[in-house]
């Protein structure tokens, strides 16, 4: 009886094919072409469509509906076609962006995307940037390098995609992809990722 139950777990935990829209279609397709194979990806302002500050004090309940349906979409799409996804973040509260990812991307998804964030729970050894965002995605690339050995990213494999323009400006200055998602426009994200060259 008990083995029933767990293998049942263990099924509704299993990733199920999704339909993705022709837009998140297009988008992920020119992913592949460019040879894009790691997202990075901010949370406040961009995944959400608000800023917590890293001081969210609410229930996971009332941040869920600021999550924006097109990077759920884009997540799971990404990594249902083998590109890597980690949340890059200053905000420190990761456990509770953990929280969000389980109940939006679901758990087999969520625990395969990697959270850098400012919690001190982890640290960047190399000798890269440290500017911006480029030591968050630096880490979370060892962490899935790591994982699957088989895996390469590099900065010309890399999308970073942030509300901040300093974090795009030192992006790009370091060999990194970078698009600036405009937070007042999200409908253009899936356009700006298609005009990527």
């Amino acid at each position: 009886m008990e083995g029933t139950q767990v293998q049942q777990q263990q099924q509704q935990l299993q990733p199920t094919p999704r339909q993705h829209s022709s837009a998140i279609t297009a988008a992920i397709s020119k992913l592949k072409e460019l040879g894009i194979n790691f997202l990075a990806l901010d949370f406040d302002q961009t995944i959400l469509d608000i800023h917590t500050g890293g001081r969210w004090k609410e229930s996971l309940e009332e941040l869920l509906p600021h999550v924006r349906p097109v990077f759920v979409q884009l997540m799971q799409a990404a990594l249902e076609y083998d590109i890597q996804v980690a949340i890059v973040t200053f905000s420190g509260q990761t456990k509770m962006i953990r929280e969000v990812l389980e109940h939006t991307v679901g758990l087999p998804g969520a625990h395969q995307i990697p959270i850098r964030g400012g919690d001190r729970s982890w640290r960047y050894q190399g000798e890269g940037s440290l500017d911006g965002k480029q030591a968050h995605m630096a880490s979370a690339v060892e962490e899935l390098e790591t994982r699957q050995p088989e895996t390469k990213i590099t900065k010309a494999t890399t999308l970073l995609v942030d509300d901040d323009r300093k974090n795009i400006r030192f992006a790009l200055y370091d060999g990194t992809r970078a698009i600036w998602f405009n937070p007042d426009k999200p409908h253009k994200l899936l356009q700006d990722i298609l005009k990527l060259v």
